[in-house]
C-alpha cells in the first residue's frame, strides 16, 4: 500500500491529507463561490424554506386568531394586544423574505412569482395593514378603532390568500 492508507503512523500523514488529494485555493474559491451564488438566488431552496415558510405564516394566523379573541372579549387579556401587534408587524416585515424566488410549493400558488409585481403590491399592504395594527394599539385606539385596524389586517390577508394561496 502506498502513503497511510491503512492508519498506521508513518511520518507522512493520512493520504487525504497530502498534497495531490488537495484542491487548489483557485479550485475551492470557486467552489465555494458557486455554492454561495446558488444558495443566494435560491436555487439550492429546500422543503426546509417551504416549512419555514408555512410555520412563520401560521405564527400571524395564531396572531390574528388571538387578537380576535381578545377583540370579541373572550378572553380577558388585553394587556397582550401590544406583543400580538408587534408580533404581526415583525412577520408582515419578514414576509417578503419568506416567498423568495426557488421557494416554490407548499399551499403557496405558482401566481405568486408568475405575478411578482402583483403579489409585492399585496405584500405591502400586508406590512401596512399590520403596522396600522400596531399603531392603534399604541395609541390606545379602543376596541373600535382596533377593531377596524384588525380588519384591515385580515383584509390584507384574505386579498393574498384569494389570489395566491391554495384552498
Amino acid at each position: 500500500m502506498k502513503g497511510n492508507q491503512t492508519g498506521a503512523n508513518t511520518g507522512r500523514g493520512p493520504i487525504w491529507a497530502t498534497r495531490k488529494w488537495m484542491p487548489s485555493a483557485k479550485r475551492l474559491a470557486g467552489v465555494l463561490a458557486g455554492v454561495t451564488v446558488l444558495l443566494g438566488s435560491g436555487v439550492l431552496a429546500s422543503e426546509d424554506d417551504v416549512n419555514y415558510r408555512q410555520h412563520a405564516m401560521s405564527a400571524v394566523g395564531g396572531h390574528m386568531q388571538a387578537v380576535g379573541e381578545i377583540l370579541r372579549g373572550n378572553v380577558p387579556h388585553t394587556e397582550h394586544m401590544q406583543g400580538h401587534a408587534d408580533a404581526l408587524a415583525a412577520l408582515a416585515q419578514m414576509a417578503p423574505a419568506l416567498f423568495a424566488e426557488g421557494t416554490e410549493g407548499g399551499d403557496s400558488l405558482p401566481a405568486i412569482w408568475e405575478n411578482a409585481e402583483d403579489f409585492q403590491a399585496k405584500l405591502t399592504a400586508f406590512k401596512e395593514a399590520a403596522d396600522g395594527l400596531k399603531a392603534a394599539v399604541a395609541e390606545g385606539s379602543g376596541r373600535m378603532g382596533l377593531g377596524r385596524a384588525a380588519q384591515a389586517l385580515g383584509g390584507a390577508c384574505k386579498g393574498c390568500h384569494d389570489d395566491y394561496r391554495a384552498q
